[in-house]
């Protein structure tokens, strides 16, 4: 692939790429085109235009419904992004009158767009519809010996950039669904799912509300610190290069969501975050928060990478419920009552008991002898 073909796959974004680019993709860039490369990135900090597309690009829709629940029912959805590429997606729709809000969700490294169908009965009784789409090389998409994550940091860099506008494109399929309120769309992504969500919300003012889980910034500390599977291959192909950790944070800068997290003030954000994290270390995802505007809250767990989904889910539901649909709601409450509730009963149990036996006490000790 040649330096040229370089720059418009990395700075043109949205230009579209021929099929043989794409063929091409999986050979590593050598060191001396990445320095170059390098040299040439803008000095700017504003990466939003490098997620710019043609909105008026059909989707050439294909739909089918693979799942009727009742309450819900499951779309299997296929449209047209940029690049050429066909985009698979799943779009669950709870059964009720009127319109209803939605939630775009993006699957964590190595998932794929039917994590949803776990949650999707839940989310339905809520009024939620919840769309998904499979990830570059995830899912449907999956290429044999390629990796979002890789040496091949250029190629990452491309699936990445696609990947973003694959689920802005998801969004303006969501907006020809006469069932969906298109002002009242919010994201929820964890993991690889919260780090591209945090790249998406920046650059796609029709999200409302977001949720980010396990999600982190400042791309060079999480290739050089993250014990992800993937993350030795490519520590160990920059080490052989000899190329500094500097110099990938300037390759990386267009796909860093730190770069990006700001500008999705003043709609509201929520972080959920492990405080002993190693994938995605607890330290990326505390520079990610520190960025983001207001208005933002955040949750720090316990836990490592797998912060407690049940508990994050209550409160993601009462967020969403609160700042997408201006409703209170009290599923962490719920949650809570679920999961203390029969110890709360054994202590008031006891409680009484001791009570009764001290009354029964006093009252034994004034009768007459």
């Amino acid at each position: 692939m040649t330096l040229l073909l370089l720059n418009m796959s990395i700075m043109a974004f949205g230009v579209s790429l021929a099929k043989s680019e794409k063929a091409s993709r999986g050979v590593h860039a050598a060191p001396s085109r990445i320095k170059v490369l390098v040299e040439q990135t803008p000095n700017s900090r504003d990466f939003v235009e490098y997620y710019d597309y043609e909105a008026s690009l059909p989707l050439n829709v294909s739909e089918e419904t693979i799942k009727d629940e009742g309450i819900y029912r499951v779309l299997k959805v296929y449209f047209d992004s940029v690049n050429g590429e066909r985009v698979p997606g799943l779009l669950s729709l709870p059964v009720k009158e009127g319109k209803v809000p939605c939630v775009v969700f993006l699957h964590g490294y190595g998932g794929k767009k039917e994590d949803i169908l776990a949650m999707a009965g839940v989310v339905a009784k809520e009024g939620y519809a919840i769309m998904a789409i499979d990830a570059e090389y995830h899912g449907e998409r999956k290429e044999e010996g390629k990796e979002l994550y890789s040496p091949n940091v250029t190629d990452s860099v491309r699936g990445i950039i696609q990947t973003v506008i694959d689920l802005r494109r998801a969004v303006d399929y969501l907006e020809t669904k006469p069932e969906i309120e298109r002002e009242k769309i919010g994201y929820v992504g964890g993991s690889m799912g919260g780090i591209l969500g945090a790249i998406f919300v920046g650059v796609e003012p029709r999200i409302k509300a977001a949720a980010l889980i396990v999600a982190g910034g400042n791309m060079s500390l999480m290739v050089r610190e993250s014990q992800h599977p993937t993350m030795p291959a490519v520590r160990e192909y920059l080490e052989m290069e000899n190329i500094t950790y500097g110099e990938l944070q300037e390759l990386l800068d267009p796909i860093d969501p730190i770069n990006f997290i700001s500008n999705f003030s003043p709609r509201p954000l929520v972080f959920h975050l492990g405080k002993f994290d190693t994938v995605v270390p607890a330290e990326a995802g505390r520079q990610l928060y520190e960025r983001a505007g207001q208005p933002k809250g955040v949750y720090w767990y316990n836990a490592g990478h797998d912060v407690p989904l049940d508990l994050v889910s209550a409160r993601i539901l009462d967020f969403m419920d609160r700042d997408l649909l201006g409703k209170t709601s009290y599923h962490e409450l719920q949650y809570w009552a679920i999961r203390y509730g029969p110890i709360i009963g054994v202590i008031a149990g006891a409680l009484a008991l001791v009570v009764y036996l001290i009354k029964r006490g006093r009252k034994s000790s004034v009768l007459p002898k």
